[in-house]
């Protein structure tokens, strides 16, 4: 099996294990990675064969780029960028389908589930900044096709091709929405803030937006909701959010990301267009616009059913690929500081770990 700091917790390996021999364990960041039960392991190279960092990048596609949001602001409000993601999911809901994305759970737990109505969209829209676990709807995935029904997944690349390989060449009803992503921060630093947050101001954790935009702010605000209360603050204050912008509690694999490029395997890309002023100023309105790539015939088409309710333009790449959105070029880069604070992370008490990494 591949290195950790290239296993990027997918849960693949462990769901295509006939021999049950392969279990997905946290590790003291908080990160999953495959546990190998060798009494249990046939050594039939499987897991290795279906691990999407073995495979090969095909791409080679030609990329269509556009900027775009929806011409409802309604819409734009349930998107944390420009709106584009609920319209692809209603129009795949509208047609029979099934959409698969993010959510946050009301435990805090963030996973990937299968959404067939519209009034349920709500719960896989918006920005997680949470690594989300996916492995618990592959087999979903792979009996809504079996019973012909189309279905849209969206995720970070690296969840988008681990979805590719697991399923295999045959996904002819299966579209591929892959995320701009600047990485993706721990789970167990994630539910350990949840849990300092709940005895801090006393009330148990509902929700958590982390990019509301009913400041007109392009979604710079985060918003704790404990019971019947919210707690406003910037997102640069947020501490969680800090110590994900600061490249401290984010994935090791991530420093690595082989899918920081335009040319990816999914059907579209999807994601802020930030630096948008430079090529639309009277865009940046502080709602959020949307940069959408299709790489694939079958996204181009997607994209062409809901375009009649987007305001959009075509770009080039370079608008899109900018020195504002380096997620496109280049992985983000580790902080010098990140092991040190992940050791004293699986040292301290939360509440230590925080206030010290504040100072």
């Amino acid at each position: 099996m591949i290195g950790k700091n290239q296993c990027t917790g997918c849960g693949v390996c462990a769901a295509v294990c006939g021999a049950q021999a392969i279990f997905m364990r946290r590790d003291k960041e908080g990160f999953a990675y495959p546990l190998v039960d060798e009494s249990r392991c046939t050594h039939c190279g499987l897991c290795d064969k279906k691990c999407h960092v073995n495979q090969e990048k095909k791409s080679g596609n030609k990329n269509d780029y556009f900027g775009a949001h929806a011409k409802k602001e309604s819409v734009r409000l349930s998107g944390s960028s420009g709106g584009i993601f609920p319209l692809l999911a209603k129009q795949v809901i509208r047609d029979g389908g099934i959409v698969v994305g993010a959510s946050l759970r009301p435990d805090g737990s963030v996973r990937h589930i299968a959404v067939a109505q519209e009034r349920d969209l709500a719960l896989i829209t918006r920005t997680k900044y949470v690594q989300s676990e996916i492995a618990c709807v592959l087999g979903e995935i792979r009996r809504f096709l079996k019973e012909k029904k189309t279905v849209l997944f969206c995720g970070t690349p690296c969840q988008t091709e681990a979805v590719r390989t697991y399923i295999g060449e045959d996904r002819s009803r299966l579209f591929l929405v892959s995320l701009i992503c600047y990485g993706v921060p721990s789970p167990g630093v994630w539910k350990r803030y949840v849990r300092f947050m709940e005895k801090k101001h006393r009330g148990q954790f509902r929700s958590f937006l982390f990019r509301d935009k009913r400041g007109r702010d392009n979604g710079h605000t985060c918003v704790l909701q404990l019971k019947e209360k919210e707690y406003f603050c910037s997102l640069g204050d947020d501490l969680f959010c800090r110590t994900f912008f600061r490249n401290i509690n984010i994935r090791p694999s991530c420093f690595q990301c082989r899918y920081c490029t335009v040319d990816r395997d999914s059907d579209m890309t999807i994601g802020d267009f930030w630096g948008i002023e430079r090529v639309r100023p009277d865009w940046n309105d502080g709602m959020g616009n949307s940069a959408v790539i299709c790489h694939t015939p079958a996204g181009k088409e997607l994209w062409d059913r809901v375009r009649e309710e987007t305001e959009w333009f075509s770009c080039r790449e370079e608008g899109i690929a900018n020195d504002q959105q380096p997620r496109l070029k280049t992985p983000t880069q580790p902080s010098p500081l990140r092991g040190f604070y992940m050791r004293l992370y699986r040292l301290l008490p939360f509440s230590v770990w925080i206030r010290l990494f504040m100072k």
